[in-house]
Order: C-alpha cells, then sequence, then structure tokens
C-alpha cells in the first residue's frame, strides 16, 4: 500500500482533535494497551525506534491561515508559512493521517542544519503503520513524531494562549500529571522511563490547557 506524503496543510491541523477528545478516544479505544502491547513490539520489529515515536495527535489551539507551529529553543509559536529571508525551512517533526490515508506534518522544528528526511525506509514504514492502525480499526486515533535523540531527558510543556513552553526538568512543577501524548521505544528512553504528558486545568474541552513532557 502506498502512502502520500502531504506538505503541510491549515485545515488538516484545524482537523486535529482538542487534548480532551484526543485523550478520551484513545482511552475509549484502549489506548494504553495498544501502546505497550503492540506498538513497542512494532516499532522495534521495523528498526524504527531511533526515527520515530508514537504519538497522539492533537492541537491546543488554533492557527490562522497563513501560519504553521514550529519550535525553536524549547518554544512552539504560530510562523509564516513562508521562511524569512536567508533562514532555511523548518524541519517536520510530527505528523498525522487524514481520514483519506494521507500523512501531513502537523509541527515543525527550527534548527539551522537540522532537517529531517523522509526517504523510502521511512515510508515504508509509514505505509505499514498506516496498514496497522487500519487492521486495528483506529482511524487517526495515533500519528508519529521525530524521535528526540538518545540524550532526551524530559521536557515539561505548559500552553499559554498561542505558545507551548517547554521548561527544563528542574523546573518541573510539583504536581507534574497528566494524560502520555507521545511514547518513544529505544533502549535509552525507556531506561530512563521518560514520558509525554498531556494535562489540561482549564474548562472541560477547552484548546489552552497544559502539555506536560516529563521524566519519572
Amino acid at each position: 500500500m502506498g502512502i502520500t506524503v502531504a506538505p503541510f496543510s491549515h485545515e488538516h491541523f484545524q482537523s486535529l482533535p482538542p487534548l480532551n477528545a484526543a485523550v478520551e478516544n484513545y482511552h475509549n479505544l484502549d489506548g494504553p494497551k495498544l501502546v505497550q502491547g503492540v506498538f513497542k513490539e512494532f516499532f522495534v520489529k521495523h528498526g524504527m525506534e531511533y526515527t520515530f515515536g508514537l504519538a497522539l495527535p492533537h492541537r491546543h489551539f488554533d492557527l490562522k491561515p497563513g501560519t504553521r507551529l514550529v519550535s525553536y529553543n524549547g518554544v512552539s509559536t504560530p510562523w509564516p508559512t513562508e521562511p524569512g529571508i536567508g533562514m532555511q525551512e523548518p524541519s517536520p517533526s510530527n505528523w498525522s493521517f487524514s481520514a483519506d490515508g494521507k500523512l501531513f506534518p502537523t509541527e515543525f522544528r527550527y534548527a539551522k542544519g537540522h532537517t529531517f528526511h523522509m526517504g523510502e525506509r521511512e515510508e515504508a514504514f509509514v505505509a505499514e503503520f498506516k496498514a496497522e492502525l487500519d487492521r486495528l480499526g483506529l482511524g487517526q486515533l495515533f500519528g508519529l513524531c521525530e524521535y528526540p535523540g538518545n540524550d532526551f531527558e524530559g521536557s515539561f510543556e505548559i500552553t499559554r494562549g498561542n505558545s507551548n513552553i517547554n521548561l527544563e526538568p528542574k523546573d518541573y512543577p510539583e504536581d507534574a500529571s497528566g494524560s502520555e501524548a507521545a511514547w518513544f521505544y529505544s533502549a535509552e528512553v525507556l531506561t530512563s522511563e521518560c514520558k509525554c504528558l498531556c494535562h489540561n486545568r482549564e474548562a472541560s474541552h477547552n484548546h489552552n490547557g497544559q502539555h506536560y513532557q516529563v521524566q519519572q
């Protein structure tokens, strides 16, 4: 089965569920069991545990047309879709599937000299991953994110307005907890028991919650 890797789409980003809806769907479909009982083995079997992580696609706020979400130095904010003069193209860091099976980037990272290359090997894995989602009847429940590296120590991401701010481990709040939103299967990350969590302390289904990425 072939997979179309599409360019960024504002419409697709806006179609992502808000955090509470994504988490509710995750639990309704027995997500915790799938994360450890199916996809851990799946990523390792295909040799992709150092390339991709498993992600729970959602959005914390709306984007205006002509912008996309880009992370730089731990802060994600809306950037114009056209890079500034002299700046390289931000690299995709998160992807999710549309209802018709296309893979869209949903978030980006800017770092000079860094580019995520979706080659034949990665595209073949994406096709297998989509087939597994279809086999399990999961629809667009899960997507993919870029592996953060063996030295990933966790982060605590707080969403305020239209900005996601990643705190360093030394600055974690006392009560860091929430729902998991991404999973990595490399030996290094599994050993460190690093978890990526999202938590919404505001009104139910409000987009502007708090996104935690913590190491326990």
